[in-house]
């Protein structure tokens, strides 16, 4: 892992994202918790082993469901649609904005103020150019993303290309909802179980350390610039409940 910095406002997040500027993409991805790996969900406990179940489980009942379905042979649709809803994927969530990374990082203030966050930086080009891809990023159903996607569904599958086996992808998503627009969402594909924070490359991550202490201070002015959670999650049901809490404030 590369540098490391501790920030106490938002001013001090606009300095090291100043510092650390060099004329490329960064991603970011905000952690309640600075002790949690960046590790997708599907490769958390309870789910180890259950990728295939859960995926075609969920892929059976919500084909009931779903008014505007996907072909079942887009399997990238299908896992955005699984991540979408909460579905443990082999996808780990990034956006564009630090500003949506630092909610993420400190949203949970009233219940942790005890635990330091932490917002992760990465630079994607950088993640695939050092696991032997094009330096450039790719979208979740390009060809190379299709055959790091099939193994969630298939686990007997054998990629045309065996360079994409045990790899991890950065890619952009490419459906059309509102929240992925608000979040400037990107992912990355985890086809292995190896973690981003061993990769040693100079420059592919850094860590911006929150103590907790300062996690409402950093919420407070974050809703003053407008990051709160009917912009992070835009729907009546979180523009009632942020108008609720905010009236018993």
């Amino acid at each position: 892992m590369g540098e490391m910095y501790t920030i106490c406002n938002l001013g001090d997040l606009v300095e090291v994202i100043e510092k650390i500027e060099e004329n490329e993409i960064y991603w970011y991805r905000g952690h309640g918790n600075k002790n949690w790996p960046l590790i997708p969900s599907v490769q958390r406990v309870p789910y180890l082993g259950r990728e295939q179940y859960l995926a075609n489980d969920f892929y059976m009942k919500a084909s009931v469901t779903l008014r505007d379905k996907p072909d079942f042979r887009n399997y990238s649709a299908w896992l955005s649609i699984m991540r979408h809803y909460g579905l443990p994927t082999r996808l780990l969530d990034w956006s564009r904005s630090p500003l949506i990374a630092a909610y993420f990082a400190v949203e949970d203030w009233k219940r942790r103020s005890d635990r330091d966050a932490c917002i992760w930086i990465l630079s994607p080009s950088r993640l695939n150019a050092e696991e032997g891809f094009q330096d450039y990023l790719y979208s979740i159903d390009s060809h190379t993303a299709l055959q790091m996607i099939r193994p969630a569904f298939k686990k007997e599958y054998v990629p045309e290309n065996p360079a994409v086996i045990d790899r991890i992808l950065a890619c952009y998503p490419i459906e059309h909802d509102m929240r992925i627009y608000v979040q400037q969402s990107a992912f990355t594909l985890h086809n292995t179980n190896r973690r981003l924070e061993d990769i040693k490359e100079e420059g592919l991550l850094r860590k911006i350390i929150i103590p907790g202490e300062v996690k409402e201070q950093l919420a407070y002015e974050l809703d003053i610039m407008g990051i709160s959670l009917s912009h992070v999650y835009p729907d009546a049901q979180n523009i009632a409940k942020e108008l609720s809490l905010r009236e018993k404030d």
